[in-house]
């Protein structure tokens, strides 16, 4: 065991000893206390065996203070260090080592040292009671050194004795523990046992397979341990039996095994807290199908694509435990699979490319964080390659890709207008090899062929390089821009690049750069979709949503177009973003709590409202409204003025409520026909354009409410939507403006059309449909399209939805048993996450979930492979809620919860539907059961977990100042206010009541 000095050679160690000092001497309460040692983390990181070493060290123990027993307890519930970090170190000093160990440190104040390490723990005893492991990795540390104390107060007090004599454990003269103090502790440290053993999920780690010398060396320690316990006080020793009784495993049950205080050293061992044979317990074998990882993922991607990277790790952790090399290869089939899935299915260009993305900028972040060496990956590559269908993979033509297809007036790009055909085994290779997860001189072995193509000549982009180059040449920003869609795996450090520099410029306020990054993000909606994969929405959203409620004029105000089309571009790109991924106000903030007072809040739910003239309010609002009907229909263009007189806030607010007024004056003869679409056509200025979503947004509305009579909104909308003479640039936008209300338009025309209520206009409500559809799919948030819906319900043999699903189940699991073989069936022709989505939102979670347990009945009754049917079923179950954009928290029941249900129902029942739910419900909890590997393999990669992309330098090397923020998919921390310990590198007494100098 390493001793305690070796954490003391970080020079910040002395600083948290100092911390904690004045902390104490202050009385400073819990609360105050942990804020300081996170504010301190972020600018002095220590690892926690060292901070556990200065939180115990002889000066801050010399006497036992229950604040100092809050402190230790507090860094334990937050997880600034474990339980395992505080045992140890407790240990190190312990006079419980002092047969073991000469070191001063070890025999020194013996006495008040066993009164702290009683307290301590009851502390922990009282943590673990409720406490959810932060890792199974934690637990078994834990259990490792709990080992050590067992033997150690078992040593100092005279075991053997106690096992000759039960009446002389207790107090053996002479040795350190020896006494009442002694017995405390020996009786506190059961209860950290007991309640080890007790913590549900702890439990559950436990009874998995695997760390077979931890295991052997518990179960020994533990059964002496037990026996010394039932010496000295026999109703704690029952307490632990008890425990250890309830943790049986059924196959112990059976065979009669009972933990007996008699033979509690034969009987112990095996069954301790559930720590089996290291069976599954799920009653059967565990399966990893190629269907049921292949479900999961295909949810990641199909409706927002904020793909968080802890939780892909985590859940493939879980999946596969320590067998990366299985988790290797099945990672990476899943995702040419679903890339395959997607191809085969013919989705929209713009799902092809965020795939195709996907493969090449994130999978490589992932794997060199999984991956242990790059032999390991090489293999893990070369298997998934020969696994999948090459067919799908290679020769394909670029434009299929081209998300942007169907918009003439953009610039034709070379990623998808280029003459070679793209392969996608070859574009992953050589991402991998760019971030160092293959060599490059490996990727002709994986492929079997020559390669074609090479690494970039700028090599991997660092994101320190980018922020600094951009500082240096802001012009940078832009052709950073153009490079969001490469698929040369550098896309993530570009994201975080530019979202650094736009949160730069709300903070400064400098407008007019940002208004052109806007410009080009709301034009190019695929590149936003590439920057969910690294950075969540709120991230980028929030400072630009402060930008707009905080937006003033400046005192020397000349022009006012400029401010307009800043504003509203800027408007635009946060609009965009909440409609294309069906945002809610909860996610416009890292709170999740925005305030409802501000701009955008107040803004969503009215965007399409108009108000009646007596509910504008104040005569302000009246004149200005009738300020931009008159420039509008009757003067000769916008007026500085007026735009002056009316901020650009209240200008939008009021634009639902200026179609209102114009289409009545229209419907009643004030205004001709012609003067109110020639008016209209100032909303397509530049400055003005982003306006016409409120304006489109409310005819929508108005069609649907007022169809009798709809020949002025329906002439209105068709001079809004097909527009022949404006710029490139500004055809560009308005087709976004266009898109984000496409959707709704196209259901209330096409309704009109079914009612057969359009009279003499048909052709023109034909004529705009078809006009649409280019953009009805520009939403992504996992929504079935209309024909989709149509083939569920109307054309699966008369089943509906239920059988749909069942169909595709049943395919997965055949396909899975005949090991992914692409010629016994393809589930890429058959299933999509929509179809589960759109089950469980029409027929809810009760009947989705019936239909999957009978699905897995069917399967077991016709004598399927075990295991197969079950894991399709566990990743069905775990699908929904998987993507951010799916509707969990919106009050429906989920499947999870159903299935809870449905196994209550079930329970005492020995029937095969019974066992079904039972075994499938298994699986899913130890799917839930958070797992990490003893080393977290981070080959080439600099980054803090949780930033969402870690595999381009890393928050840890970036040199410049980016504000100490997390970037991507990790909680946020928080920024160091003015009560900062730290200052560059020096310690700053400006924290209230600290001076650390």
């Amino acid at each position: 065991m390493a001793s305690s000095s070796s954490f003391n050679t970080n020079p910040h160690s002395q600083t948290f000893q100092k911390l904690f000092q004045k902390c104490l001497l202050k009385r400073s309460d819990v609360e105050r206390f942990e804020k300081y040692t996170t504010q301190l983390l972020l600018k002095a990181p220590l690892q926690p065996p060292a901070i556990c070493t200065e939180i115990l060290s002889p000066q801050l123990t010399a006497i036992v203070d229950p604040l100092h027993l809050q402190y230790v307890q507090r860094l334990v519930e937050k997880d600034i260090v474990s339980l395992a970090d505080i045992l140890l170190a407790l240990l190190r000093t312990s006079p419980a080592r002092s047969t073991a160990s000469t070191s001063p440190d070890a025999t020194n104040n013996g006495g008040n040292r066993e009164v702290l390490e009683t307290d301590l723990f009851l502390v922990l005893a009282t943590v673990l009671a409720t406490k959810k492991p932060k890792s199974s990795d934690s637990v078994w540390s834990a259990v490792q050194v709990l080992s050590d104390w067992m033997e150690a107060v078992m040593a100092v007090s005279g075991t053997g004795m106690m096992l000759d004599d039960a009446g002389t454990g207790d107090n053996v003269e002479g040795m350190p523990g020896s006494g009442s103090e002694g017995k405390g502790r020996r009786e506190a440290l059961a209860e950290v046992v007991i309640a080890l053993g007790g913590n549900v999920d702890a439990g559950r780690i436990l009874g998995e397979g695997g760390r077979k010398e931890r295991r052997l060396m518990f179960q020994t320690s533990l059964s002496l341990f037990t026996q010394y316990i039932q010496a000295q006080n026999p109703s704690l020793a029952q307490r632990m039996e008890s425990l250890f009784r309830q943790n049986q495993s059924p196959r112990q049950n059976r065979s009669g095994g009972r933990a007996s205080k008699n033979v509690a050293g034969n009987e112990i061992d095996g069954m301790m807290m559930g720590m089996g044979d290291g069976g599954d317990g799920a009653g059967g074998p565990v399966v990893w199908s190629r269907g049921g990882l292949f479900v999961w993922l295909n949810a990641l991607l199909v409706g927002r694509p904020q793909v968080d990277d802890e939780a892909v790790i985590g859940y493939l952790y879980s999946r596969y435990r320590e067998d990366t090399s299985t988790l290797l290869t099945d990672f990476v089939t899943a995702v040419l699979d679903t890339i395959s899935n997607a191809i085969l299915r013919n989705e929209p260009a713009s799902t092809l490319f965020l795939h195709r993305s996907f493969l090449t900028n994130k999978v490589p972040i992932i794997l060199a964080r999984l991956s242990p060496s790059t032999l390991t990956a090489s293999f893990a590559l070369s298997q998934a390659l020969l696994r999948t269908d090459q067919s799908t993979l290679t020769n394909l033509t670029p434009s299929s890709f081209d998300p942007y297809a169907h918009n003439t007036a953009t610039n034709p790009d070379m990623l998808f207008n280029g003459d070679l055909p793209v392969d996608l085994r070859q574009e992953l290779l050589f991402a991998c090899a760019l971030h160092g997860v293959v060599g490059e001189e490996d990727i002709q072995g994986i492929l079997g062929e020559l390669p074609l193509g090479a690494l970039p000549m700028t090599g991997r982009y660092e994101l320190s390089d980018l922020v600094n180059s951009c500082t240096q040449d802001p012009d940078r920003v832009e052709r950073l821009l153009e490079e969001i869609e490469g698929v040369e795996g550098n896309s993530g450090a570009v994201v975080r690049t530019v979202v650094e520099i736009m949160r730069g410029m709300c903070e400064q306020k400098e407008t007019m750069p940002l208004r052109n990054v806007c410009s080009f993000l709301t034009r190019k909606t695929s590149s936003l979709d590439v920057m969910l994969l690294f950075v969540k929405p709120e991230y980028l959203l929030e400072p630009l949503c402060e930008l707009l409620d905080t937006w003033r004029y400046e005192e020397d105000q000349s022009e006012y177009q400029p401010i307009y089309e800043e504003f509203g571009y800027i408007l635009l790109l946060v609009l965009t973003i909440i409609h294309r991924y069906d945002l809610s106000l909860s996610d416009l903030s890292a709170s999740g709590t925005p305030n409802n007072d501000s701009f955008i809040p107040q803004l969503l739910p009215r965007e399409a409202t108009s108000q009646r003239i007596e509910n504008l309010g104040s005569s302000d609002k009246h004149a200005q409204l009738g300020g931009w009907i008159r420039e509008i229909f009757e003067g000769e263009g916008i007026s500085d003025g007026l735009m002056s007189s009316c901020r650009p806030q209240d200008f939008y607010r009021l634009v639902p409520t200026l179609f209102m007024q114009s289409v009545l004056a229209c419907e009643k003869g004030v205004l001709e026909l012609d003067t109110l679409k020639e008016g209209f056509a100032f909303l397509l200025e530049p400055f003005l354009l982003p306006s016409l979503v409120c304006g489109l947004g409310w005819l929508g509305n108005h069609l649907w409410e007022h169809h009798e009579d709809i020949t002025t909104p329906l002439q209105i909308l068709h001079s809004l939507l097909i527009v022949p003479n404006i710029s490139p640039e500004a055809a560009e936008v308005h087709r976004t403006v266009v898109s984000i209300s496409a959707r709704q338009i196209d259901r209330v025309l096409r309704e009109l059309l079914r009612r057969g209520t359009t009279g003499p206009q048909q052709k023109v409500v034909e004529q705009i449909v078809s006009n649409l559809q280019p953009y009805t799919s520009f939403k992504r948030a996992g929504t079935a399209t209309r024909e989709e819906l149509e083939n569920w319900t109307h054309h699966a043999g008369g089943g509906g939805l239920i059988q749909s699903l069942g169909i595709a189940f049943q395919n997965l699991v055949t396909w899975s048993v005949s090991q992914g073989d692409i010629n016994v069936a393809r589930p890429a022709t058959t299933y999509t996450h929509r179809l589960i989505l759109s089950a469980w939102r029409v027929l809810g979670a009760k009947i989705v979930v019936q239909g999957i347990i009978g699905e897995v009945v069917k399967c077991r009754m016709q004598g399927t492979a075990p295991g197969y049917a079950e894991d399709v079923a566990v990743s069905f179950i775990l699908s929904v809620g998987a993507n951010s954009s799916e509707d969990s928290g919106s009050g429906r029941m989920g499947l999870l919860e159903s299935l809870r249900a449905e196994e209550a129902e079930e329970r005492g029942s020995d029937g095969i539907r019974a066992e079904a739910v039972r075994g499938v419900l298994r699986r899913v909890e130890r799917q839930m059961s958070p797992f990490s590997p003893v080393q977290h393999h981070h080959a080439n990669v600099g980054g803090a977990p949780g930033n969402g992309d870690v595999g381009d330098g890393g928050v840890g090397d970036v040199e410049v100042d980016l504000g100490g923020v997390d970037l991507g998919m990790g909680d946020d921390m928080g920024m160091l206010g003015d009560g900062d310990l730290m200052a560059g590198h020096e310690l700053l007494g400006d924290v209230s009541g600290m001076d650390l100098s």
